[in-house]
């Protein structure tokens, strides 16, 4: 038999870490409040990608933070799981981990439109999760570096030469929204995938690799700033219905939508963009647990301290609570049959 792929056993191994640090199952423990609880236990924030990236950042900033705000001050530590555009680490949040309050997912919110697709290896229902809450309200935008063949959407629309991005993988609007984009446009775009983060990818522009890469806009702003700041990169289009206050000559891909199922689609690549970087417990947490982590990271966006950093680190965070996400979530799952089928054909790989 052939050893396991990498990516395989890194999850494996991250699992078994996790598994190690949430203590016991809450069994006998279940009816105990939750100061008494979480009074010195661990906590572990599974993210669905690897160390560097947008959402690993995010997960460590909480984490620094959210213990002190957790009834009974767990420990709280990072645990990475990558693969999948954060296929892997859902999959394991909903159905492997612990099942006490221990374990929180952070993973990729496009992986509400691989449910909605069909993907493959979708073995969870986002519905299903105990949303905490997300982070960002934060629109995709592309960038590319200055001196691209192009730096502009109209110029690549019916280009006959691509522009090569970089993402990490079907599932991540860094691999899903070129491709959208591309085909709701005209735009000549290639979509090079298998980054193993978004940090990744920023190496492999820098090398010269790929042109440029489509992420969420506080991503861009708290890791590539510097580059927008001396011209090193361009942002060429943003997604949504208006301009982002901080991009007002940025043009909407919306501008460009070929027909109304075009601007369908860019509606739904946009669409986890409002819930971006999202924390949730497993289905099946006692609910007095699931309000307790709740309440903390509402307390943590408000801390004055994590306020500081995160403005230190040129993140802004917008939460949204979990009555939000689920909002967010029913409306893009109950997209048409017919749409959802059009979506999936254009993000296959």
């Amino acid at each position: 038999m052939p050893p396991a792929p990498p990516r395989i056993l890194a999850g494996l191994v991250a699992a078994l870490v996790v598994s190690a640090c949430a203590g016991p199952d809450s069994g006998a423990d279940v009816d105990l409040p939750p100061a008494e609880f979480y009074r010195g236990r661990t906590v572990s924030i599974i993210v669905g990608s690897g160390a560097g990236g947008g959402f690993d950042t995010t997960a460590r900033l909480v984490a620094r933070h959210i213990g002190r705000h957790i009834p009974g001050t767990p420990t709280v530590i990072v645990v990475n799981m990558p693969g999948g555009g954060g296929l892997v680490a859902a999959n394991h949040v909903f159905s492997a981990a612990p099942k006490d309050g221990t374990v929180i997912g952070l993973f990729h919110e496009a992986q509400m439109m691989n449910q909605l697709t069909g993907g493959e290896g979708v073995n969870f229902d986002l519905r299903q999760f105990n949303w905490l809450g997300s982070s960002y309200d934060d629109p995709n935008v592309c960038i590319l570096r200055g001196d691209a063949p192009v730096t502009t959407l109209k110029a690549m629309i019916g280009r006959g030469t691509p522009i090569a991005v970089g993402g990490t993988g079907p599932g991540s609007n860094t691999y899903d929204a070129p491709r959208v984009l591309a085909a709701a446009t005209g735009a000549s775009l290639k979509a090079v995938s298998g980054y193993p983060t978004t940090n990744d990818v920023r190496i492999g522009v820098e090398r010269g690799e790929i042109h440029g890469m489509c992420l969420g806009w506080e991503s861009v702003k708290s890791a590539s700033g510097q580059w927008l700041t001396d011209g090193y990169a361009v942002v060429f289009v943003q997604n949504g219905t208006t301009r982002h206050g901080d991009l007002p000559d940025v043009p909407l891909a919306m501008e460009f939508a070929r027909d109304e199922v075009s601007r369908t689609l860019l509606r739904l690549v946009d669409a986890p963009g409002a819930m971006a970087k999202p924390f949730a417990l497993p289905p099946g947490v006692a609910p007095v647990r699931v309000e307790a982590l709740r309440a903390a990271l509402a307390a943590t966006y408000r801390d004055p301290a994590f306020v500081e950093e995160a403005k230190r680190m040129n993140l802004e965070f917008q939460p949204k609570d979990a009555a939000g996400i689920q909002r967010i979530l029913s409306d893009v799952l109950a997209t048409p049959p017919e749409v959802a089928a059009k979506y999936r054909e254009i993000i296959q790989p």
